[in-house]
């Protein structure tokens, strides 16, 4: 796409890419075909990691690949942020998609809710070979809950008004793995209004790997959630429970089937994806 077309996207997805060219081409494929009335562009920030990334980056028509050198995912998130022109920006890893039509539903809650800054959704996740494992039913987060215990959403289903990030709200990059955390914790004590949209619109693959999972991920949640409060313990108690109260009223646990269709590695078009899975008690986790 070219910039000097005065082109207005309505969303402006940014994808962080370090050596992950194979998972890269299925997130943007998923980008690409999202279709429907809402039009889209996809910024893919990649930190110069050769692993034939340029080569796949020339042969690309609707994607905008920039390889540039950074100081990590987050702050390659920002640059994307920093060039985007939709009035609304998300973020969505190589190692995630969108489901079929997902941008669209995002698009008409918006419009429909002037008032929202912050939309979450639901997400359903899946194995290392794409495999539905269970579904994540998005809750509206509570700041006190992100603080202390765990941010309950994840990024692949978060969108933002353009506005957030012109009133200079980017991503903290000091942070290695838990910015997201921080980021909408930050925003909710601001006051921006975040909703929930009741639908399933992006994969998000676990593998055991993901970075907010692994040993620097947890130390550094631990050092940055390390109460500094006497009662801070009792609050983070009684959130942790308010917030499973909050997921049980919602439906979150039950069993249900899910019928969508997702890209796989050698596959030119999205494969069909059925399963029954529930929603998993994972008391320390999610």
């Amino acid at each position: 796409m070219n910039r000097a077309t005065g082109f207005r996207p309505e969303i402006s997805v940014i994808t962080p890419s370090f050596r992950q060219v194979e998972l890269l081409k299925l997130c943007a494929a998923s980008v690409a075909d999202q279709g429907g009335r809402v039009t889209v562009e996809h910024l893919i920030q990649d930190g110069c990691t050769g692993d034939g990334f340029a080569e796949w980056a020339a042969t690309q028509e609707f994607a905008q690949c920039h390889a540039e050198p950074d100081k990590g995912m987050y702050d390659a998130i920002n640059r994307g942020f920093c060039k985007a022109r939709g009035g609304i920006v998300c973020w969505l890893n190589c190692d995630e998609q969108y489901l079929p039509g997902a941008l669209e539903k995002v698009a008409n809650y918006f419009a429909a809710h002037p008032e929202t800054d912050i939309l979450f959704g639901d997400v359903i996740v899946v194995d290392a070979q794409l495999r539905p494992a269970f579904y994540r039913k998005a809750v509206e987060p509570l700041a006190g809950q992100i603080r202390l215990n765990f941010l309950p959403t994840y990024s692949a289903a978060t969108f933002v008004r353009r506005r957030v990030i012109d009133e200079g709200h980017l991503l903290d990059d000091s942070f290695r793995a838990i910015s997201d955390a921080e980021w909408i914790h930050r925003l909710l004590r601001l006051g921006y209004r975040s909703a929930v949209l009741d639908e399933a619109l992006a994969v998000f693959k676990q593998t055991g790997e993901n970075l907010g999972q692994s040993a620097a991920g947890m130390e550094e949640s631990r050092r940055w959630r390390a109460p500094r409060h006497p009662w801070d313990r009792i609050r983070a108690r009684f959130f942790r429970i308010w917030h499973h109260w909050r997921k049980l009223r919602a439906g979150a646990y039950r069993q249900r089937r899910i019928r969508t269709a997702v890209y796989h590695p050698g596959h030119a078009c999205r494969l069909p994806m059925e399963a029954v899975i529930g929603g998993r008690w994972m008391w320390n986790l999610r």
